[in-house]
C-alpha cells in the first residue's frame, strides 16, 4: 500500500495532517503500507496497553494515532467499507479505555459502557466517545479512577488529544454522579428517565473494565428500552426532540444559512436516518428482538428482513447513510478535527470532491458532480424520513398495544365487534411467529381494527382480513405496501367492511392489494375499447380448454377495479354503470373470438342504457347474416361461454329472452327476420324495449343496422291505438305481481312506488311519444333521456332533479346490498342491524337506521308523485 503516501495518493488527498504525520514518523508509514489485517478489538488492547505502559499517556496519543492513520488509509484506498472503519474505530477506542483502565490502576469492579457511535460500533476519526460508568463497591474509589480517566485520554499533548470523553449521557447529566452502582441506574430509569435516555440506551454495550457488569446494565434496561406497550406520549416526545434538534441546528449563529451544508443535523442529514431508524426500533423491538442492532446499518437490514420497511427505503437508506458517512469522514480526516459542514471555498470543496472519487470532465467540475450527488442524497433521504419518522402507523400501534390476549379481546369489544371470541382466534394464528408475514400483520392489524370498526359489517371485513392473509401465503409485498400506506390499509378496511363480495374477490386475486396500497389512490375507470383489449388479451396466451377461464379472471378483476373507484368515492353511480356496462360488452366480444359465426350483439335494458348494477343480468339479441343452424350453436355456445358458473366465476348472467317469441323463439335471427317480427307480430312493450337498443360487441355495424332500421317502431310518428293503454296495463300488473307476497311495496326499490320500474317506464313513456321529433330524446340512458326532456321542456327542472336524485340513489342502494349480501336484493332488510349496515354503507353516521329510512320514503314518494302523471295520464 506505499501509493497511499504518494503526493497524489489517497490518504495525501484526504488528510493532509495524517499525511504530514507519516513523513515524520516512521511507524506511521510502515503501518500505511502494510497490507496485513488490522488488529482487531482484542489486538488493540494489547498494542496500547503496551504503549502505555512504556510511555504513559504520551505513548498512548502516539500509537492510537499511528493506528488511526492505518485505518484511514485502508478507507481511503477503499480496501475496508464503512462500516469496517466505524468497527475498527471503536475497537481502537476501546483498547484506549482499556489501557487507561490499566495506567489509573482503576478497581476490577468498574466499568465502562460504550453509548452512541462508539457503542453502535460506527465511531467518526474525530468523534466525543460517549460512556457511562458502572462500578461495584466503592463508590469512591471507581469515582477517582474514572475522573483519572477523562483526564489521562482528555488532556493535550505534543501527540494531539487521544480522545474527548463524553460522560453527559449518565443519568442527570453533568449533575449526576459520574459513577453509579447497577441498582441506582435501574431506580433511575425506572423512575425518573426521560424518553430521550432509552433512546441512547439503544446503543449500549460494554467497552472496557468488567464487562460482565457492563453486561448486566443493558441487560437489566432492555424491558424498559422496549417496553410491551409504547405509547403515543413516547413517540411524541422523540419527534419533539428531533424537532429541538434541528431547531437548535438552525439557530446557531455558526451555521445560520447553512442547514443544508450541514452533513449530520442539517435536513436529509445523518441524523434523519438514525432518528427514523432508532424510532422504528423501539417501536418494534419489543416483539421482535432481531431489530435491537446497535449500528445503524445492522438496524436497516433488521427492520426490512422484519418487512417494517421497505427494501426499496432499505436499499436507499443504507446507500445514503454509507454516503453521508463517508463525506463525513472526508470532512474529519483532513485536518483530524471535527467538522460536519461542507466547505464553502471553492479550492477546498474541490478537494472534498476529488477525495471521494469525482474528476474534473469537460462539461462539469468535480466539484459540481459531487454537489449534484450530495443534493440528490439529501433530497431521498427527506423524503423517506418524513415518510418513515412521521408515519401514522406508529400511532396506530401505540395507540392499539400489543396483539395478544385480553388486551386483544378488549380491543375489538371496545371497537364493536359481535363475534370477538373468533375473532381472537383467528387474529391470534394469523400474528403469531416469526414470519415476515406475521410480523406485518402485526404491524398492520391494529390500524385494521380501528378502520374496520365504523365500516357496515366490520365483522365481515375482519374475517375477510384474515382469509386474505391466508391466500397471501409468503407473497407479503402487497403488505409491506400497506405497511408503508395507511391510507391504503383505512381504503382496504372500508372495501373489506363493504360486505363478503369484495373479500372474496380479493381473496382469489390478493395480488390487487397492491392496487389498495397504491398511494395514488384507486385507478381510474377504464375506456371501452381498452376493456376491450384487455379481455381479449386475456384469451391470448392459454390453450383451447382454458381460455374462457382467463376472461373470467378479467372480468373479476375489472370489477373489482370498478368497486374499488365506487367504494373510495372516485367514481359517481352513473360512471359506475356504464364501466360495468362497458365491462359486460368487453366480455361478451372477447368471448365471440372463439365462434365461427360472426354476431352482432344488441344491448337492452341497463346493459344497453350504459346503467349497470353489480348484479344485473345483461339483456341481449342476436343478430347475424349466417346460416340460421350455425347462428344458432353459436348463440347457444356464447350464452353458455359467459353464463357457465366455473370454479373461476362466472363473466356476466345474460337474459336473452327480450328476443322474439321469448325464451320459445330462435336466439339468433336475420336482419330481416327481426324486422319481419317487429313489424308484423311485435307487443307495443317490445317495441318499448328497444328504445334502450344498443350495439353492444361483435359485428357492431350489423346491430346497429337492427338499431337503426326499429327506430321508426320505437319512436313513431303516432303510437298505434291502444299502444299506450297496453303499456300502462303491463306496468300496473307488473307492480302487483312482481312484489313477492307479504313484501311491503313501499319497501321495493325495484317494483315499489317511486322505485327504479316507474322512474324507467315514466323516461320511456316520454321517449316513445316524442322521439320522433325530438331526436336527441332517442338515447338508451335513462338519465339522459331525462336530461333531454328537461332541455326539451317536456319536464320541469325540479321533476327531473327529484328522478335523478331517485334513480341515483336507488341505483346505489341495490349496488351496496349486492357488495353485502353477494346476490341480487331489491328489498330494503327487514333486520334493523341489517338495514343499519346498509345505512352506514350509504354515508349516514348520526342514526343510520333512521336516516336512511326517511331519506328512502322521501325521495321515492316525490318519484312517484312525479312519474304518476307521466305513466298514467
Amino acid at each position: 500500500m506505499g501509493e497511499v503516501l504518494d503526493a497524489s495518493g489517497p490518504l495525501a488527498l484526504a488528510s493532509r495532517s495524517l499525511t504530514e504525520f507519516a513523513g515524520v514518523d516512521g511507524r506511521a508509514r510502515d503501518l500505511i503500507s502494510d497490507p496485513g489485517e488490522l488488529p482487531g478489538r482484542p489486538g488493540y488492547r494489547s498494542l496500547l496497553g503496551a504503549a502505555t505502559t512504556d510511555g504513559g499517556a504520551p505513548g498512548l496519543r502516539l500509537e492510537k494515532r499511528r493506528r488511526l492513520a492505518q485505518i484511514a488509509a485502508r478507507d481511503v484506498a477503499g480496501t475496508i467499507a464503512l462500516a469496517e472503519v466505524g468497527r475498527a474505530l471503536a475497537d481502537l477506542a476501546d483498547g484506549a479505555l482499556a489501557a487507561t483502565l490499566v495506567e489509573v490502576e482503576a478497581p476490577e469492579a468498574l466499568a465502562v459502557v460504550a453509548m452512541g457511535k462508539l457503542g453502535a460500533r460506527e465511531l467518526n476519526y474525530v468523534s466525543d466517545i460517549d460512556v457511562m460508568f458502572v462500578a461495584d463497591g466503592d463508590l469512591e474509589a471507581a469515582t477517582r479512577a474514572a475522573t483519572a480517566v477523562l483526564r489521562l485520554l482528555g488532556e493535550p499533548g505534543a501527540e494531539g488529544r487521544a480522545y474527548e470523553i463524553d460522560a453527559n449521557l449518565r443519568p442527570e447529566g453533568r449533575s449526576g454522579a459520574l459513577v453509579r452502582s447497577l441498582d441506582s441506574y435501574l431506580e433511575y430509569y425506572s423512575r425518573w428517565a426521560k424518553p430521550w435516555e432509552f433512546q441512547a440506551l439503544l446503543k449500549a454495550r460494554p467497552a472496557a473494565g468488567n464487562e460482565e457488569l457492563a453486561m448486566d446494565l443493558v441487560t437489566a434496561t432492555r424491558d424498559l428500552v422496549f417496553p410491551p406497550d409504547i405509547t403515543p406520549e413516547r413517540v411524541g416526545e422523540i419527534r419533539k426532540m428531533k424537532e429541538q434538534v434541528e431547531a437548535h441546528a438552525t439557530r446557531s449563529p455558526r451555521t445560520s444559512g447553512l442547514e443544508t451544508e450541514d452533513v449530520k443535523l442539517g435536513p436529509g442529514g445523518i441524523r434523519d436516518i438514525e432518528f427514523s431508524i432508532q424510532l422504528l426500533q423501539l417501536v418494534h423491538g419489543a416483539s421482535d428482538e432481531d431489530v435491537r442492532q446497535p449500528a445503524t446499518l445492522d438496524a436497516i437490514q433488521a427492520l426490512v428482513g422484519g418487512g417494517y420497511i421497505a427494501d426499496d427505503d432499505a436499499a436507499g437508506l443504507d446507500l445514503a447513510y454509507t454516503w453521508l458517512r463517508t463525506v463525513e469522514h472526508r470532512l474529519q480526516l483532513w485536518q483530524e478535527r471535527r467538522v460536519r459542514h461542507l466547505p464553502r471555498d471553492p479550492e477546498e470543496r474541490s478537494r472534498l470532491a476529488r477525495s471521494l472519487g469525482f474528476t474534473d470532465s469537460p462539461a462539469e467540475s468535480a466539484a459540481s458532480r459531487f454537489d449534484a450527488r450530495h443534493r440528490a442524497v439529501l433530497a431521498d433521504v427527506r423524503g423517506r424520513f418524513e415518510k418513515l419518522f412521521y408515519r401514522p402507523m406508529i400511532e396506530s400501534l401505540a395507540e392499539g398495544g400489543r396483539l395478544s390476549g385480553e388486551a386483544l379481546r378488549e380491543r375489538l369489544h371496545v371497537l364493536g365487534f359481535r363475534d370477538v371470541d373468533r375473532g381472537v382466534r383467528t387474529l391470534e394464528g394469523l400474528v403469531s411467529g416469526t414470519s415476515r408475514r406475521a410480523k406485518l400483520y402485526r404491524l398492520i392489524t391494529p390500524a385494521m381494527l380501528r378502520h374496520l370498526a365504523p365500516t357496515p359489517l366490520p365483522d365481515a371485513g375482519l374475517f375477510a382480513f384474515l382469509r386474505l392473509g391466508e391466500a397471501l401465503e409468503n407473497r407479503v409485498d402487497a403488505l409491506g405496501a400497506l405497511r408503508d400506506n395507511p391510507p391504503g390499509i383505512a381504503f382496504l378496511a372500508r372495501v373489506l367492511g363493504a360486505g363478503r363480495v369484495l373479500g372474496e374477490v380479493l381473496r382469489h386475486v390478493p395480488e390487487e392489494l397492491q392496487t389498495i396500497a397504491d398511494q395514488a389512490g384507486p385507478a381510474a375507470l377504464k375506456p371501452r375499447d381498452r376493456l376491450v383489449r384487455e379481455a381479449e388479451a386475456s384469451l391470448g396466451w392459454r390453450d383451447p380448454d382454458r381460455r374462457l377461464d382467463g376472461l373470467r379472471r378479467f372480468k373479476r378483476r375489472e370489477m373489482l377495479s370498478i368497486a374499488l373507484a365506487d367504494v373510495g368515492s372516485t367514481a359517481d353511480t352513473a360512471e359506475v354503470g356504464a364501466s360495468l356496462a362497458d365491462l359486460a360488452d368487453a366480455c361478451v366480444h372477447a368471448a365471440l373470438q372463439d365462434l365461427d359465426v360472426e354476431l352482432g350483439v344488441v344491448g337492452l335494458g341497463k346493459l344497453g342504457g350504459r346503467e349497470l348494477n353489480y348484479s344485473s343480468d345483461i339483456d341481449i339479441l342476436f343478430v347475424h347474416d349466417d346460416d340460421p343452424g350455425r347462428a344458432e350453436r353459436a348463440a347457444e355456445e356464447l350464452l353458455r361461454a359467459i353464463g357457465e358458473v366455473t370454479p373461476e366465476g362466472q363473466a356476466f348472467r345474460i337474459d336473452a329472452n327480450l328476443r322474439p317469441e321469448g325464451k320459445r323463439g330462435a336466439l339468433a335471427r336475420t336482419l330481416d327476420s327481426y324486422l319481419e317480427y317487429y313489424q308484423r307480430w311485435a307487443r307495443p312493450w317490445e317495441h318499448l324495449a328497444l328504445v334502450k337498443a344498443r350495439a353492444s360487441a361483435g359485428r357492431l355495424d350489423l346491430a346497429q343496422r337492427l338499431i337503426d332500421e326499429t327506430r321508426e317502431l320505437s319512436f313513431p310518428e303516432r303510437l298505434p291505438d291502444g299502444a299506450l293503454a297496453e303499456i300502462r296495463h303491463l306496468k300496473a300488473r307488473m307492480e302487483k305481481e312482481r312484489v313477492p307476497r307479504g313484501t311491503d311495496p313501499r319497501r321495493h326499490m325495484k317494483m315499489g312506488p317511486g322505485g327504479l320500474a316507474d322512474i324507467e317506464f315514466a323516461a320511456q313513456l316520454l321517449q316513445i311519444q316524442h322521439g320522433a321529433r325530438f331526436e336527441a330524446l332517442r338515447t338508451p340512458g335513462t338519465r339522459p333521456a331525462i336530461s333531454e326532456a328537461v332541455a326539451l321542456e317536456l319536464i320541469s327542472k325540479t321533476d327531473a332533479l327529484h328522478l335523478t336524485e331517485a334513480y341515483d340513489f336507488l341505483s346505489k342502494l341495490r349496488d351496496r346490498l349486492f357488495l353485502m349480501v353477494g346476490r341480487p336484493v331489491d328489498v330494503l332488510p327487514a333486520k334493523p342491524e341489517d338495514e343499519e349496515a346498509l345505512a352506514v354503507s350509504m354515508g349516514y353516521t348520526e342514526q343510520p337506521r333512521q336516516e336512511l329510512e326517511e331519506d328512502y320514503l322521501r325521495i321515492t314518494r316525490r318519484a312517484r308523485r312525479v312519474v304518476e302523471p307521466l305513466i298514467y295520464g
